[in-house]
């Protein structure tokens, strides 16, 4: 029952870990793109 918590508990900061380097790569993207449409 531990294991599994603890493998429950990785797997959530594994998939906000991603999540949060999915909004930055989108983030850098929309600003390189944005000034290249600019420029």
């Amino acid at each position: 029952m531990t294991n599994k918590r603890e493998n429950t508990v990785i797997t959530v900061d594994l998939n906000r870990t991603s999540l949060y380097w999915g909004l930055l790569t989108i983030f850098v993207l929309a600003v390189l793109f944005s000034s290249y449409i600019f420029n």
